[in-house]
């Protein structure tokens, strides 16, 4: 029974294999030779990226961004990591607030425009800028620096929402969102790099988490304001407030690390130029040939699977065409990152990691489950539950709160075991179990509590697997890496999130009106039509009646045929967990540098401020004389 003996090690820890350089020794490659078919599944052996950069020419390659943050870590005390902490975490207080009320508000714009149907479509827009601005955005913060990408990300969020608030039609409200989209998923990804950026391998599931622990608090505090935006005013206003909040948050978080730019440059750090400084190598870094093939790829494919909504539309042309580009541009995307250019997103070596690859294919299964059944969730919770605008945000957000706390659990689990493997199988099991609870309870019958405890299960379920399969992944790449590796394994989560809304939207278009038509043979074609496409129609029937009562059943006929996937899907998801390699971080080797949060002790603190009065006087930031975290 060696299989079994290797799914224990696999799970519960057993001798492994670290190798910081991509090139292994031939005693590592005997041994791995050696060892059974079951262990080089279940429990394979680990490597971590090596640094690239060894010397002062190498470095001086390394994009500005990375080599910014490794010499800015030296420069600033303890008391400097906390403010900059503490602002950071009030702008993500005011992002988490924004996400959860504009959900609302999405559906009541579409309705208002009376193109509700459009609300998977929309979903699917969202998703493919996900895709393609986290790529872009990950070469900005490593080739321009942290301080510009947020800077850039703000000005822009701020204008998709002055675009969303004055929309007069469904055109401009699309627009809108490109623009807005942008910038949040920016303030965001730019939250987590900077988590990478001031903690240690041991502490990273801690502060990887820190920044949405205001979705403790923040879906029950969106519910009275959307509540009270919709009652005394519109949408309309509802998006407005944004494109002021945020900004104004913003201010202490840029002024810090303006500041500290200001700081390094007056000591003559060469890592404190911006990399608009010289436009050449910039854009020499910027890979845009890579970035077009990752981006265009994956872009034309989803956007093909989004606009086919009949089997006859799969041969239509502007569909084939997408259908043949897309996967010839992510085919030729690896090819290219292999053989050209000098500074590729992520060297080949990190593309066909199987961490990287399978840490993706798990994020990427638990959030195609999620949104095959998620966009109606509001429209059925108002439709089949009659909840109330605020009863069903509350219930909405069910799943974000256990999420986050399911995270937060784990943490400190994470911490003193530095095991994250254990943990992802765990999140998987009770992702799996939530899902056939949902199914099980998502029923009008059904009483609201039995139906918000499987979305708690699920959640929890979901906080065990994002962050400890981020950290996991950020653990076996260098630090002039972790940035791209955390794009990859965002946009991962929203290629799932688009096959499931392309799934959702499809099933919803082509399915409702057929079960309207079985169900309540009083709707005439037109009444069918508004139905699907306006969440407020079926509200108008008094609750209990007969009317109603076939609205209600020919609803929830198609949303629980929503659900036969993401079941399956979750199976799958277990399957690919239980073959990740048991990492142990304590065996892993720290790339962060200088004071960040972790086993920093005192003496080491005081040198590096002792050292900070002697980097005033050198003007170069080349000297080996930044101080490595120990842990």
């Amino acid at each position: 029974m060696k299989w079994l003996t290797s799914l224990r090690n696999s799970v519960v820890g057993g001798p492994h294999l670290y190798n910081n350089d991509k090139d292994s020794c031939s005693e590592c490659d005997s041994d791995t030779e050696s060892v059974s078919w079951t262990r080089k599944m279940f429990d394979p052996p680990v490597k971590q990226q090596r640094e690239d950069y060894t010397d002062s020419e190498d470095e001086a390659g390394a994009p500005s961004g990375s080599r910014e943050m490794e010499q800015l870590t030296t420069i600033w005390t303890k008391t400097d990591l906390y403010m900059a902490w503490a602002s950071m975490l009030l702008l993500s207080v005011a992002i988490g607030m924004m996400i959860q009320t504009v959900s609302v508000y999405s559906t009541y714009a579409t309705s208002d425009f009376n193109q509700m149907s459009l609300l998977s479509a929309l979903n699917v827009v969202k998703s493919v800028m996900y895709i393609a601005t986290r790529p872009i955005l990950a070469k900005f913060a490593d080739v321009l620096g942290r301080f510009e990408t947020v800077l850039i990300c703000i000005v822009i969020f701020t204008v998709g929402f002055i675009m969303l608030s004055a929309s007069p039609n469904i055109g401009t409200y699309f627009a809108a969102h490109i623009f807005y989209i942008f910038g949040q998923v920016g303030i965001q990804f730019m939250e987590q790099v900077f988590a990478a950026d001031t903690s240690d391998l041991k502490n990273r599931m801690f502060f990887v988490v820190l920044p949405n622990l205001c979705y403790l608090f923040t879906p029950w505090c969106a519910a009275p304001i959307t509540n009270a935006i919709l009652k005394h005013s519109t949408w309309h206003w509802g998006y407005g407030m944004w494109c002021i909040t945020v900004p104004v948050v913003s201010i202490p978080a840029l002024t810090i690390m303006f500041r500290h730019r200001m700081k390094a440059r007056k000591m003559g750090l060469e890592c404190a130029r911006s990399g608009l400084s010289n436009v050449k190598t910039a854009m020499r870094q910027f890979d845009i040939i890579g970035l077009i093939l990752f981006t265009g790829g994956i872009s034309l494919l989803f956007l093909a699977v989004t606009l086919v909504k009949t089997s006859k539309s799969w041969s239509q042309p502007h569909v084939l065409s997408m259908i043949i580009i897309g996967p010839i541009l992510l085919i030729l995307f690896p090819i290219w990152e292999k053989l050209y250019p000098k500074y590729p997103f992520l060297p080949f070596s990190a593309l066909k990691d199987r961490t990287l690859i399978t840490g993706c294919i798990i994020v990427a299964l638990y959030s195609l489950a999620y949104y095959i059944y998620a966009p109606y969730y509001t429209a059925w919770l108002l439709v089949c539950k009659n909840l109330s605008v605020t009863a069903a945000t509350n219930t909405r957000v069910t799943w974000t709160v256990a999420s986050t706390f399911g995270s937060l659990l784990v943490a400190p689990l994470i911490r003193y075991t530095y095991r994250l493997k254990p943990t992802i199988i765990l999140g998987g099991c009770l992702y799996m179990l939530g899902l056939g609870l949902t199914y099980r309870y998502r029923q009008p019958d059904n009483s609201l509590a039995q139906f918000i405890i499987a979305q708690v299960i699920e959640g929890l379920g979901t906080g065990m697997i994002q962050y400890p399969v981020l950290v996991l992944i950020q653990a076996v790449v260098s630090h002039k890496q972790v940035v791209a590796a955390t794009a990859i394994f965002y946009s991962s989560i929203s290629v799932g999130g688009v096959i499931g809304d392309a799934i959702s939207g499809s099933m919803y278009r082509q399915q409702y009106p057929k079960r309207l038509a079985d169900y309540a043979p009083f709707l005439s074609e037109k009444d069918i039509d508004t139905m699907v496409n306006n969440v407020n129609a079926p509200l108008k029937y008094a609750w209990g009646s007969e009317e109603r009562t076939a609205i209600i059943a020919a609803f929830n006929n198609v949303y629980r045929h929503l659900l036969y996937g993401p079941v399956i899907v979750g199976g799958a998801l277990i399957l690919f967990a239980v073959t990740l390699p048991n990492v142990d971080l304590s065996q892993m080797e720290e790339r962060v540098k200088g004071v960040v949060f972790g086993n920093t002790n005192k003496k080491e603190t005081e040198r590096n401020d002792d050292e900070n009065q002697d980097l005033g006087s050198e003007k170069s930031c080349q000297k080996d004389n930044v101080v490595e975290t120990k842990v």
